[in-house]
């Protein structure tokens, strides 16, 4: 007993077995299967091959240079934001040494004049033990101010599109 064609409707006995999708068919179903095959595959094989020409266009290092620039541009505003901040309190600091001195040595009061005197001079002696008190900070960076997206193996696999289509073989009968 011959087998039939894997189209229900045929009753021609087969001829071929289609490697691609494993089915059994006859001769004009085969050639039928073939072309519609190939007219899916065609389109994609131009659509891959354009894009492989896209990527192998791409100027990498100019990509690199581009964001490379950005950063340094984001470091140089940092920069000179903690200078300003530095110089803004440095300012602070000498307006508030200045008015502390001016202050403790302005009294009109000439009986206390003495008292303050030794006042200062023991405000000297522990300035120069124990210096001024400034508070400052260390610079926490938020590694998360700049985002890096990174590609999923789903949006962009290289390897696969360098390598050469090739249209699966389907036995053709003879």
């Amino acid at each position: 007993m011959s087998l039939l064609c894997a189209i229900e409707t045929c009753k021609r006995k087969l001829r071929a077995l289609c490697h691609c999708c494993n089915k059994n068919l006859c001769p004009g179903h085969l050639k039928e299967h073939v072309d519609l095959i190939n007219s899916r595959m065609n389109p994609l094989a131009d659509e891959i091959n354009t894009l492989d020409n896209q990527l192998s266009l791409l100027n990498v290092d100019e990509i690199i240079d581009k964001y490379r620039q950005k950063l340094d541009k984001w470091r140089h505003e940092c920069d000179t934001t903690i200078d300003r901040f530095c110089e803004e309190k440095c300012q602070e600091l000498q307006k508030h040494c200045v008015e502390k001195v001016e202050q403790e040595a302005t009294h009109d009061d000439i009986c206390s004049l003495k008292a303050i005197i030794n006042d200062i001079k023991r405000d000297i002696n522990r300035f120069e033990e124990n210096g001024i008190v400034v508070d400052a900070d260390p610079l926490i960076i938020n590694k998360n101010l700049v985002y890096i997206e990174q590609w999923t193996s789903n949006e962009l696999d290289l390897s696969t599109l360098s390598s050469l289509f090739r249209v699966p073989k389907i036995f053709r009968p003879p």
